[in-house]
């Protein structure tokens, strides 16, 4: 029989954010096989957008606990990875605002890139070969089907209006073009907003292009929201793996995108179209979607295909298979 880990990870706190859902799937999945999963947060709050089996504790108890396997995504929280009781210490590098020149001094951490993107940002500015552990994102059990009539052409984009980084702005500009142009064409938003201010925004979003905005839609449902696009367009300045852009493909829905974030699945061409962050060039790959049907159904093909290998299934197995070796 297999041995069963103690798994553990501590996180800043377990609103929606990548970085964070990435532990409450790879969680499930862990318990699924035999393990045990414990979220350390300042709070200790369970999260109100995910049903959870594993263990949500304060992270002022971690030095009562006795962990095989101890995650971060925080350099802030190196001092406690370093002090805690756990056999292996994993520094799981989610995106470029967190800094690895502390994490590199200690020897006995073992660093993860969740994407391509994030492992080439760590060669170029530490000179660091990091471990690759790619994705992950949910697959559907069935594609969007993708025909004619597509009245009006649904563009979707996350709509983290709060930071600009996002690209939110940029598509809205692209849309508005397109409807300006004549093409019939409505805007789909997403967000869960962190604060009032978020929900403010959306409140005040008044874009001159047809729009719907859906807050704060269950994760359970997303694959639904994500079917109701014709293309999703994902333009964000820095990240290091785009789990809105993978979630639509892994759905079946075209893609336009820019580099960030989606080095692991985007090749121009094959799996999506790939753009510079400018309302121009987005605009332009959209609508040669919208002008060829067998375009889109290609390139929605492929992605998904390419989706396949980069799940929350494959992610888990290779990080339950790294523990193994490590740990015994």
């Amino acid at each position: 029989m297999s041995a069963s880990y103690q798994f553990a990870v501590i996180l800043p706190h377990t609103l929606l954010f990548g970085g964070v859902r990435r532990f409450f799937e790879l969680g499930e999945i862990f318990i699924r096989h035999g393990h045990q999963m414990t979220i350390f947060t300042p709070e200790g709050k369970y999260p109100d957008w995910f049903q959870f089996s594993g263990k949500l504790a304060s992270l002022s108890t971690l030095p009562q606990y006795e962990l095989d396997c101890l995650f971060t995504t925080e350099d802030k929280f190196l001092p406690q990875l370093t002090e805690a009781k756990a056999r292996l210490k994993v520094f799981y590098h989610v995106g470029p605002r967190a800094s690895l020149k502390e994490v590199m001094q200690h020897k006995d951490i073992v660093i993860f890139s969740n994407s391509t993107n994030m492992y080439l940002h760590n060669k170029k500015k530490y000179g660091l070969e990091t471990i690759k552990a790619l994705g992950g994102v949910h697959i559907p059990a069935e594609p969007k089907k993708i025909s004619l009539p597509q009245e009006p052409f649904h563009i979707m984009c996350y709509g983290r209006l709060s930071r600009k980084g996002k690209g939110t702005g940029i598509v809205v500009k692209a849309a508005e073009q397109l409807y300006r142009e004549g093409r019939n064409v409505k805007l789909l938003l997403f967000d869960a907003p962190l604060d009032e201010k978020g929900r403010k925004q959306i409140a005040a979003f008044k874009p001159k292009v047809p729009f719907e905005f859906f807050i704060d839609n269950p994760v359970e449902e997303n694959e639904t929201m994500f079917k109701k696009a014709d293309v999703f367009v994902a333009v964000e300045k820095k990240g290091g793996w785009s789990n809105t852009a993978a979630e639509a493909l892994a759905a079946g829905i075209p893609l336009v995108a820019s580099n960030t974030g989606t080095n692991d699945f985007l090749i121009d061409g094959e799996t999506g179209l790939k753009v510079w962050r400018y309302s121009f060039f987005v605009k332009r790959a959209i609508k040669k979607l919208m002008d060829d049907i067998t375009l889109q159904q290609r390139l929605a093909k492929n992605g998904r295909e390419k989706m396949k290998s980069l799940s929350w299934e494959s992610l888990a197995a290779f990080i339950m298979n790294f523990a193994k070796e490590r740990l015994g």
